[in-house]
């Protein structure tokens, strides 16, 4: 199949998403775990970082090595027993992610439907 720099950085955007989702479904599962840390997943920043250097010139071997960066949150407690997991706030990210992944599934689906047209054009 054709890829190209938008199809990788889609790919990169589902691979971050999808990440993210399970980060913060652990969160979700640890609520009431002593002691456990809340973990994020960041993707969009080294995304964006690739972004702003422009894609002009840019290798897709150096587009694929972008990766998430996943963090986990040590300095703050809410409870006293030192775990930091906010339900509300996890299941808010976790709607609000859900909602993202979906979008780039669907930029992914489209881009890929057009790749197939073109190549089914060319057949004829």
């Amino acid at each position: 199949m054709i890829v190209d720099k938008n199809m990788i950085m889609l790919e990169k955007a589902v691979s971050g998403a999808s990440l993210r989702h399970k980060a913060i479904l652990n969160n979700i599962a640890n609520t009431n775990t002593p002691g456990y840390k809340r973990i994020d997943v960041d993707f969009k920043t080294s995304l964006k970082t690739f972004l702003d250097k422009g894609i002009d010139g840019k290798s897709l071997k150096e587009l694929e090595s972008v990766s998430a960066d996943i963090k986990r949150e040590e300095n703050t407690s809410l409870r006293t027993d030192g775990n930091n997991v906010d339900i509300e706030r996890e299941m808010a990210l976790l709607a609000k992610n859900s909602l993202e992944y979906d979008y780039y599934m669907s930029l992914l689906s489209r881009k890929i439907r057009m790749v197939k047209s073109v190549i089914n054009e060319n057949r004829r």
